[in-house]
């Protein structure tokens, strides 16, 4: 099965890599992910880590780079001597990372799961622990730490329903695979009879709750608010509606939705987040067919010429976390379409009222706990978008009752960091003989 594997990776490199190396030498895109992909890893990236044995943390992209923040954390608390190393696969995981971890002693990109690349990179890293956040499996990255006598666990585990079918049609080769996986740290009791199904050992299992819960909350000032505003070319206090993470399919519905929404509420302003940078000058497209009053986040003066827009394109990386601060109401996006959902704390840490679609498998628990709370709404269809945004922005007193119900829901959730620091625990310094038991 691993020769079958390989083979598959083989041929999938022959596609691959030309339409990289055109990018590259186009635009220059891609040039450095590719590259550490490929095992080449700058030595300014690994220098200070020589010798050192480091934790690696392994977060695919942003929403598994935010959930890491409170395992380094303690990581670097109780082992305030070990040093850190994450890796992404994403460009935006990789900005997040660089622009909101602290206590990171190297940032890469992971490496393409071919031996000779996985061989190069862990030799050259030398891990003490490799911890993957969530669920990313790479078959001969995982075997060979075995090899090298280095431990791995998940934490944070998740298997979604459609990952599900995908790990039973292959059972025999996953449960191969997860055998090199030390330990499993997984959200729910589901996801932890998932992975059992699929193939892990059930005395490796256990159910430690969802890291995203573990919000770090920083409640904004007003004179912070109102320097959020102005630096978007609005006046402070003006009614905003933010649409977070969208996605190709979900724009045009949300565009349509706000104009009708508009005429009723005309001083209520849009603030459209993209989830994809590639996708920024696709979603101005649609934007600019529209009879709006709208701007480019990035080229927005402030102190020069404020625009006062009814739309704002927000172009730009890693800010809107802090952008929820200032809205009456969010949606978040990758739910209208079937990509699964994005991070719903992250407006609740904000005491937002939440909106989201149908398509929320990859935060079923935290969106059916954000309904049960009153704290969240799914909405399935225009009418139903349009009668709830009217519903909330008729009702001052509502939106605040709601957002006040999903901040509850992180304070009522918290946990799991403790719960997945103790199993990492048994891993970091003396206490390797005790992971054998886990």
């Amino acid at each position: 099965m691993y020769l079958l594997y390989n083979l598959v990776l083989i041929l999938g490199s022959i596609f691959v890599f030309p339409y990289y190396s055109i990018k590259m030498l186009r635009t220059g895109k891609y040039r450095k992910s590719v590259l550490q992909k490929i095992g080449f890893i700058s030595g300014k990236s690994i220098n200070n880590l020589a010798g050192e044995n480091p934790v690696w943390i392994h977060a695919v992209s942003v929403g598994e780079v935010l959930s890491s923040v409170s395992i380094i954390k303690m990581i670097k608390e109780q082992y305030p001597g070990k040093r850190i190393i994450l890796s992404t696969i994403t460009e935006t995981g990789n900005y997040t990372a660089k622009s909101k971890l602290n206590g990171i002693d190297g940032i890469i990109y992971f490496p393409l799961d071919y031996m000779c690349v996985v061989r190069r990179v862990i030799d050259a890293i030398r891990p003490q622990l490799f911890i993957i956040v969530e669920t990313d499996i790479w078959p001969n990255f995982l075997r060979y730490l075995t090899k090298r006598n280095v431990p791995s666990i998940l934490i944070n585990g998740r298997v979604s329903p459609r990952s599900y079918r995908r790990y039973k049609w292959f059972k025999g080769f996953f449960e191969k695979v997860l055998r090199h996986i030390s330990a499993f740290s997984m959200q729910s009791s589901v996801d932890s009879d998932r992975i059992i199904e699929i193939g892990a050992d059930h005395s490796k299992v256990k159910t430690t709750g969802n890291l995203k819960f573990e919000q770090e909350v920083h409640h904004l000032t007003t004179l912070e608010k109102e320097d959020i505003f102005r630096s978007l070319g609005l006046k402070p206090g003006r009614k905003v509606f933010i649409a977070g993470s969208t996605h190709k399919g979900e724009e045009e519905l949300i565009l349509d939705v706000f104009e009708v929404i508009k005429r009723e509420f005309p001083d209520l302003i849009l603030i459209l987040a993209p989830r994809n940078p590639e996708r920024f000058t696709e979603v101005e497209d649609l934007v600019s067919k529209r009879n709006l009053n709208w701007v480019k986040r990035t080229k927005i003066d402030a102190d020069v010429n404020p625009t006062s827009p009814e739309l704002v394109i927000l172009d730009t990386i890693g800010e809107l976390s802090r952008i929820y601060s200032i809205g009456l109401l969010v949606f978040v996006g990758g739910s209208l379409v079937k990509i699964g959902g994005h991070n719903l704390l992250e407006p609740a840490a904000h005491k937002k009222p939440i909106l989201f679609g149908p398509y929320v498998h990859n935060f079923l628990e935290i969106s059916k706990v954000l309904i049960d709370s009153g704290g969240g709404i799914q909405v399935k269809d225009k009418e139903g978008f349009i009668f709830h945004l009217r519903r909330l922005l008729d009702d001052p007193s509502l939106l605040q009752k709601l957002g006040e119900a999903a901040y509850s829901v992180i304070e009522k959730n918290q946990g799991a960091t403790m719960k997945n620091m103790e199993i990492i625990d048994a891993f970091i310094g003396h206490k390797n003989t005790e992971a054998t038991r886990l």
